[in-house]
């Protein structure tokens, strides 16, 4: 398309993450257009819409996907509906940023990315860790072999407590499907050009035990051995009170590199009471710049059609790291991955 046109783009789901990926095309991209917002709830995209001066508001999902004037779409619905979705939008020609999980099987991941392909449309998925600073200078570190041969790894994602959740509105195995999703995607892609080849997990209900016997999980520890030798841990938690803890690690045989800080700044306090710092609540302050850089860079992608970010692909491989984990839950034993 033409450099001088703004990408004109759609949300597809109006909810806490849609609305700030609406937000960053409206308000923080210079280069593209909140063209549309479509939701099943009409009420919540015109809501959204008007908040954004976004010209159309509507609930028919296919009308937008249908428009011409329409570019691009971002899909931020519910993770059941992500894969059909992509589907969609690829057959309507429609360059797809698709946020995580892009699918809940592997075979809906392929029916997905095979979709993309055939349309010859660009499809990047939502791991925005990959935007972060600490995390792209780790890896750019990691990349000169800085640290040599990635040894032990580590990742951590603890959402800010207290756990304000309804465990019985929450789909099973959410835990590993839309929280550590995120640490399975980031090991990877810091562990380049490895192969995972052994899963082990363990789960349980520590926050709300007495949702325990009905399957939900709200903490889990994975661990993950890969073909360079290299072995990983991926640990969750639904409630960390101080703060929204996200961190990486990775301990090489020449050093190491850590990413990431529970810490808003290097701000620190000293009282009467202690030392103190501020921390990071919520993830759209912690990854403003990274969330806001994804949708740049896919930007970009619809201009050029070269993907820069994690695509179909990659969210495949940390798919399949997701349904080893649950099914080591399951099984209680490790699993194999082929």
């Amino acid at each position: 398309m033409s450099s001088n046109k703004p990408v004109n783009i759609a949300l597809i789901g109006a909810g806490r993450i849609g609305s700030f990926h609406a937000e960053s095309v409206a308000r923080r991209l210079v280069d593209a257009t909140l063209a549309a917002v479509a939701d099943p709830m009409a009420a919540a995209a015109e809501k959204l819409a008007a908040s954004l001066d976004c010209p159309l508001a509507t609930s028919d999902i296919d009308a937008v996907l249908a428009n011409a004037d329409i570019d691009a779409v971002i899909i931020a619905a519910p993770a059941r509906f992500h894969a059909g979705l992509v589907e969609k939008a690829a057959l309507a020609g429609k360059a797809v940023f698709c946020e995580k999980p892009m699918a809940l099987t592997l075979e809906e991941a392929d029916r997905a990315i095979a979709a993309a392909r055939t349309a010859g449309v660009p499809l990047q998925v939502g791991f925005n860790r990959r935007w972060d600073q600490a995390f792209h200078e780790g890896k750019a570190a990691i990349e000169q072999g800085k640290i040599g041969t990635p040894q032990l790894m580590r990742s951590v994602i603890r959402d800010p407590g207290p756990y304000q959740g309804d465990p019985a509105r929450t789909p099973l195995w959410t835990i590993f499907y839309e929280t550590l999703i995120h640490d399975f995607d980031t090991l990877l892609w810091l562990n380049a050009g490895a192969r995972p080849v052994e899963v082990y997990a363990i789960a349980d209900a520590l926050i709300r035990p007495e949702f325990r016997d009905a399957g939900h999980l709200d903490t889990a520890m994975v661990t993950i051995r890969f073909d360079n030798g290299a072995m990983a841990v991926a640990e969750a938690s639904f409630s960390a009170l101080y703060g929204y803890d996200i961190r990486g690690e990775v301990f090489g045989d020449k050093g190491m590199v850590t990413m990431g800080d529970v810490r808003r700044s290097s701000m620190t306090l000293f009282g009467a009471e202690g030392v103190a710092s501020d921390t990071w609540r919520m993830d759209t302050h912690h990854f403003v710049a990274g969330y806001t850089a994804q949708l740049a860079a896919f930007v970009e992608t619809v201009r050029s059609g070269n993907v820069s970010g994690p695509t179909g692909a990659d969210a495949r491989a940390a798919l399949q790291l997701a349904l080893a984990a649950i099914q080591s839950v399951r099984d209680k034993q490790p699993v194999r991955l082929p």
